[in-house]
């Protein structure tokens, strides 16, 4: 397996978690200082998919595009986060966890655009090995 769908792989796992440890910071079973600092390590390995995609597909990739457009949407829900943190407003949380989805729906895509580049590239070594 290649790094790239690797960790693209483990995001998703990643954000997984990411969704149910704000989901329990919401209702209060747990600190919401677990949410953050998952948060950001996912935000890191969220940065690390997206540069192996383009150590090995090249910026012109689909793989590296929807890494970059995750990365953008972090960013945007980490905004979020904090002006529910900070204002505690129901429609910022809802918003928020929208936005969750969202991100959700992107790191999906990764997944998927990684899994089908490893898929792509071995089957063009097989046909280039067949050719000789």
């Amino acid at each position: 397996m290649k790094p790239a769908r690797i960790v693209a792989n483990l995001v998703g796992l990643m954000l997984f978690v990411q969704v149910i440890l704000g989901g329990s910071a919401v209702f209060g079973y747990i600190d919401v200082l677990y949410h953050l600092v998952w948060g950001v390590v996912t935000f890191g390995v969220l940065i690390i998919a997206t540069v192996y995609a383009a150590m090995e597909l090249g910026s012109k990739s689909t793989l590296f595009r929807t890494g970059v457009a995750a990365i953008a949407d972090y960013v945007v829900q980490i905004i979020l986060g904090f002006v529910a943190l900070g204002t505690n407003s129901g429609v910022v949380i809802i918003v928020h966890l929208t936005n969750a989805f969202v991100l959700g729906v992107l790191v999906t895509y990764l997944i998927s655009f990684a899994d089908s580049a490893e898929k792509a590239s071995a089957h063009m070594l097989s046909q280039t090995q067949t050719v000789r």
